[in-house]
């Protein structure tokens, strides 16, 4: 994690928050650790537009786009808007098959958690 000033850089998880699977998954991993780690992350929900990503970065945020496969729908809404993100993550490239909508299990949700981490 980087450092600005002796403390830890805060991090908005801009989420696909697609029907898949893995969409929701990105969802549910964004949404836990924003409620794990209020002082380190916040979620944002690519349906929902890039206003909170525009606001984050404002305030010094490290963006973290979180896909939940190739059609990487999160990266093409920001790349609309003309926001880079300093980091690209992709649920499927995590071995996280996309396969039905009900397919959300929380080892998986774990999974995605500890690559955020690690980013």
């Amino acid at each position: 994690m980087e450092h600005v000033s002796g403390r830890r850089k805060n991090t908005l998880i801009f989420a696909c928050s697609g029907l898949s699977n893995t969409g929701k998954l990105t969802m549910q991993a964004a949404s836990t650790l924003a409620f794990m780690r209020p002082d380190v992350y916040r979620a944002a929900a690519a349906h929902k537009g890039v206003d909170a990503v525009e606001d984050a970065a404002s305030e010094g945020f490290r963006i973290l786009v979180l896909d939940g496969c190739t059609d990487r729908c999160a990266t093409k809404k920001l790349d609309e808007a003309g926001i880079r993100a300093d980091i690209y993550m992709v649920v499927t490239e995590l071995g996280i098959e996309k396969t039905r909508p009900s397919d959300v299990k929380p080892e998986y949700v774990e999974v995605i958690i500890r690559a955020v981490k690690e980013a």
